[in-house]
């Protein structure tokens, strides 16, 4: 009787009475009632309650939302287990494929209560009725601990919707195993339930994570606005936030798989005996040293490196595949020297030496069959995505090591690309476009740039920082959008060097909100639950005369 008459002060304090209020309803009409004597003794009704009924400690309390917690579970996988019985005992009555009963059963139940909880309280609105919903016939069903107060309302929907969508994942993931072995799944009825299982255990641990947070926030909307509606809003919002994710597209090859793949083909050439005609070749290399001193003055006796690979270019050796190889490489290490002047003029013959081999036309070709045109085609494409998707990360890597900053830095050697029209006639037109565009950067990425400047990484900033006396707030916004302004230009050039070693725009596999519908909707199954009449049992305060 005690433990009884402690569970129902605690409940009415949970309720909000207070203990005025709950010694006046003891203390009723009788005179001789123990509160009553206490009270007249000069007791105060807190410290009378407190003596009769202790309020919870700590302990209690959190074992008592534990068990809201598993209340809220149990009452969201009773239907999902009872479908599930239903389901595997329909199915064998009707001949239904070997173990799709079950799931099917699960994921019906687990949908059947909410959603006829939501047509049972439209008929109470529009009918002026008092119909209970199915889902306050179970909870009253289903002994235990009952939410009671708004922070145990958000612990039993927030457990809840981890119950119901640990059940329809489960029971989505049962349809996809059973159809993997079931006979019969080729007509479109069996197909469209093997595309429901496939929705509903979308992103199956995102689900899962996502589920009691969403549902937590629409409980807790709900309880401080009063508004089921706007809490089954916010659930739906929160959930379907958590849907985003980063596009997803094909797959790109790295440029060692492409250079795989050009070697491959060399090799196809080398067996074919392929050779570019040498004195074209070298009346083409033997034009370039006067090119070179007029654009990057070059002179032979300050870049010997330089010179000794001119030597080689001129040499009478066969312009065969080896030799074309060796002669790149040679022409590479000189480009890598520490000399500023040399490694300028370097760069500027490697692009002449691409230039010419990536464009020979056939008449500079004097050997090699029809096979080993195909294989030098292929490999020319190959090559040409691996020297293009270069050209942009050479960007990237002389940014890493810039002093003005990365952002800036690939933004700039971006646009000096965007303006070399000789660089640029590796590109196609297409492109040279998306190099363009991202050159320009966009709207967002200038406002993200201005707001970094407020970075106290600059002294303007710095000293705006201390004289403004919200130049910490300023301050932490700058250096956010500073790195979200790189992080972006990151992306870009990125994209740019996949498209390059693709040859085209990759392919998108799933969009950015490809997962929203299903997290939506889960979202919406969960929290259809706050629109509601909360049901709290019929819980009297039934206090024996003389307690």
């Amino acid at each position: 009787m005690a433990d009884q008459f402690r569970d129902q002060v605690n409940t009415a304090r949970r309720a909000g009475y207070s203990d005025e209020e709950i010694a006046g309803y003891l203390i009723g009409g009788n005179p001789n009632n123990k509160v009553k004597q206490a009270l007249d003794e000069g007791y105060k009704p807190a410290e009378i309650l407190q003596y009769f009924a202790p309020a919870l400690s700590m302990g209690e309390e959190a074992v008592r939302k534990v068990g809201v917690g598993i209340r809220g579970v149990s009452e969201s996988l009773a239907p999902v287990t009872a479908g599930a019985a239903a389901g595997a005992t329909a199915g064998a009555l009707l001949g239904a494929p070997t173990g799709l009963g079950a799931p099917i059963g699960a994921l019906a139940g687990g949908l059947a209560v909410p959603v006829t909880d939501a047509l049972v309280m439209g008929y109470n609105r529009l009918a002026d009725s008092n119909v209970r919903l199915p889902s306050q016939v179970i909870s009253s069903m289903i002994p235990g601990l009952r939410a009671e107060t708004p922070v145990e309302r958000v612990v039993q929907s927030s457990t809840g919707a981890l119950g119901g969508t640990l059940g329809a994942v489960g029971g989505g993931r049962a349809i996809i195993d059973a159809a993997r072995v079931a006979p019969g799944l080729q007509s479109p009825v069996a197909q469209g339930t093997l595309a429901i299982g496939q929705e509903a255990a979308r992103r199956p641990i995102g689900q899962l994570i996502a589920a009691p947070v969403a549902a937590a926030t629409g409980q807790g909307v709900t309880e401080a606005t009063g508004s089921p509606l706007a809490g089954l809003a916010a659930g739906v919002v929160t959930g379907s936030a958590a849907g985003l994710r980063p596009t997803k597209r094909g797959a790109v090859p790295s440029a060692e798989e492409l250079l795989a793949q050009s070697k491959a083909n060399y090799e196809i050439l080398d067996k074919s005996g392929f050779q570019l005609d040498n004195t074209l070749f070298k009346q083409h290399m033997a034009s370039l040293p006067a090119k070179l001193r007029s654009e990057v003055g070059y002179v032979e006796s300050v870049n010997p490196k330089v010179a000794g690979a001119f030597k080689e270019l001129l040499s009478d050796a066969p312009k065969d595949v080896a030799e074309i190889t060796a002669l790149r490489k040679i022409i590479g290490g000189a480009a890598g020297s520490a000399d500023k002047s040399e490694r300028m003029a370097a760069m500027k013959l490697l692009d002449e030496f691409d230039t010419y081999v990536l464009n020979a036309p056939p008449s500079a070709i004097i050997s090699g069959d029809a096979k080993a045109m195909e294989a030098w085609k292929a490999a020319r494409a190959d090559y040409a995505k691996v020297k293009k998707s270069e050209l942009i990360e050479d960007i990237v890597a002389r940014a890493e090591v810039s002093q003005g900053g990365k952002e800036p830095s690939i933004a700039q050697g971006l646009s000096a690309l965007a303006k070399n029209d000789k660089k640029m006639r590796f590109f196609t037109a297409e492109e040279q476009d998306a190099i363009r565009e991202a050159a320009k950067g966009g709207n967002l990425q200038s406002m993200l740039r201005t707001i970094g400047k407020f970075s106290p990484m600059t002294p303007a900033a710095a000293i705006f920082t201390a004289v403004n006396p919200y130049g910490a707030y300023t301050a932490a916004a700058g250096m956010a959008a500073k790195e979200l302004s790189t992080a972006r230009r990151m992306q870009q050039v990125n994209a740019l060097a996949s498209r390059m070693r693709l040859g085209q725009p990759p392919a998108v596999i799933e969009g950015v909100g490809a997962n929203v519908p299903t997290f939506a909707a889960r979202s919406a199954v969960n929290n259809l639950n706050s629109l509601a009449p909360q049901d709290t049992g019929n819980a009297q305060f039934n206090f024996l005369s003389g307690q």
